[in-house]
């Protein structure tokens, strides 16, 4: 039987993040443990993690895509359920883990799933890393999953990948020019040329792996799927500023 109250040691473990962590988390009302006493241990409730999760989001009935989409394109954009908005890193790595424990279940699976981690994690980890201090308005990503229709969607309303590199490639002229530097030109391991690293880790993952991306930022649109002989990057519409990543596995 599944334990419904976990000390604060084992949801460490269950989420992967340290009791510092969840310390901060309670600090700032993220996640609340159970105190049975004010001089007791710290518990925390299975339904109480799981919500925090998002577990209810993994038989999502809805359309991912399309509630990225309108919360990234949005002029003023609506708030998020709390099992899809990651406010931070924190929030999102322990997701990412949780979905982890989902996936490697899957029989099917098991040969790439760790794969399918890892350029999630990398896509993730860009935002954050390369928005910090420098969000437009609404920090933080959109993170949901659906494990039966084997698709993950991350986005964010950050500066994007133009801006990003700009600042080390001036000679970049637009959003499309932006999108193939990212994923194909190695600059340097500093931040935030680093940008442009990750994301060619991620076409090579795809390339090598049957996985379908398609990603979105500014006016531009990049779709790649495994054994692509040439990145297929076209101008769309709307224009955003920020990310969105489409992984179907």
């Amino acid at each position: 039987m599944e334990k419904k109250l976990l000390s604060i040691g084992e949801t460490a473990e269950l989420l992967g993040v340290s009791i510092d962590t969840l310390r901060r988390w309670e600090e700032k009302n993220i996640l609340l443990p159970f105190r049975p006493s004010p001089t007791s241990n710290r518990y925390y409730r299975r339904d109480d993690i799981d919500h925090f999760l998002g577990k209810d989001a993994l038989s999502y009935s809805g359309d991912l895509v399309s509630l990225a989409k309108n919360w990234a394109f949005s002029e003023l954009p609506g708030s998020l359920s709390s099992s899809l908005y990651c406010e931070t890193s924190d929030i999102f790595y322990a997701r990412l883990q949780r979905m982890e424990l989902e996936i490697e279940r899957v029989p099917d699976l098991k040969n790439i799933f760790s794969l399918v981690i890892a350029i999630i994690g990398e896509i993730g980890n860009n935002s954050y890393n390369h928005n910090i201090g420098n969000w437009p308005d609404v920090f933080g990503i959109f993170f949901g999953f659906n494990i039966q229709r084997r698709q993950a969607v991350l986005a964010d309303r950050g500066r994007g990948i133009f801006r990003t590199l700009k600042r080390v490639v001036p000679d970049l002229k637009n959003d499309e020019e932006a999108l193939h530097v990212a994923f194909t030109k190695y600059i340097s391991g500093r931040a935030p040329e680093d940008r442009g690293n990750g994301l060619k880790f991620v076409k090579d993952v795809v390339l090598a792996n049957p996985l379908h991306l398609t990603f979105y930022t500014g006016d531009a649109e990049l779709e790649l799927k495994q054994n692509d002989l040439e990145l297929l990057i076209k101008k769309t519409e709307p224009s955003f500023h920020g990310c969105i990543a489409i992984i179907n596995f």
